[in-house]
């Protein structure tokens, strides 16, 4: 795949997926104030408001793990990289990428089945919502399998991030550049 390929593949995602946090940020920050008015403006509450903050909390946090790792917002150890030469900069990082890639995918895994197990009960939230809504007729309520699998599927977007740098660092060894190069070059595509 030529760096071409994956900059046009990677960019829409990373615009798709920016739109989708920002709108989550603005929606948590609506519900939030319309909270905080209705309590100590008319001293009253929404029943579900915390609540759903919560769970849109925990979808932020496990969507945003691949732009803030992109960004090097994620503690990384570099000290033993940035003082190897050149080839065993690169097999280290390899190594460490793919234990990396390899933990991902174990919590992707273990994540999935936590979600299926637990999450059968319904969103107490979503539940006085749609009661409010819907009165008698109120659809079936969703259960927190919705709030669980934020764990497996911001765990499987870091995962490809993290197959994507295993090939980049693969793909330098016999091609010349160095670690820096490669990540570097890796920062630059994201910037764009």
């Amino acid at each position: 795949m030529t760096a071409m390929t994956t900059r046009s593949i990677q960019r829409p995602f990373r615009i798709a997926l920016r739109g989708l946090l920002v709108t989550l940020v603005g929606a948590l920050l609506t519900i939030m104030i319309i909270q905080i008015v209705l309590r100590y403006g008319f001293n009253a509450s929404l029943l579900w408001a915390e609540e759903v903050c919560r769970y849109m909390l925990i979808w932020l946090a496990f969507l945003a793990v691949p732009l803030a790792f992109e960004r090097g917002e994620v503690a990384s150890l570099t000290f033993l990289s940035a003082r190897l030469p050149r080839v065993p900069a690169l097999v280290l990082a390899c190594v460490t990428t793919g234990l990396s890639l390899l933990l991902c995918l174990l919590l992707v895994w273990y994540g999935w089945r936590f979600a299926e197990m637990a999450g059968r009960a319904a969103i107490p939230a979503l539940r006085f919502i749609l009661e409010d809504l819907f009165g008698d007729n109120a659809p079936p309520t969703p259960g927190t399998f919705w709030v669980y699998v934020a764990l497996p599927i911001g765990m499987g977007l870091l995962a490809l991030r993290f197959a994507g740098d295993l090939v980049l660092c693969a793909r330098a060894i016999p091609g010349g550049q160095t670690l820096e190069e490669v990540l570097d070059r890796a920062r630059l595509e994201m910037a764009e």
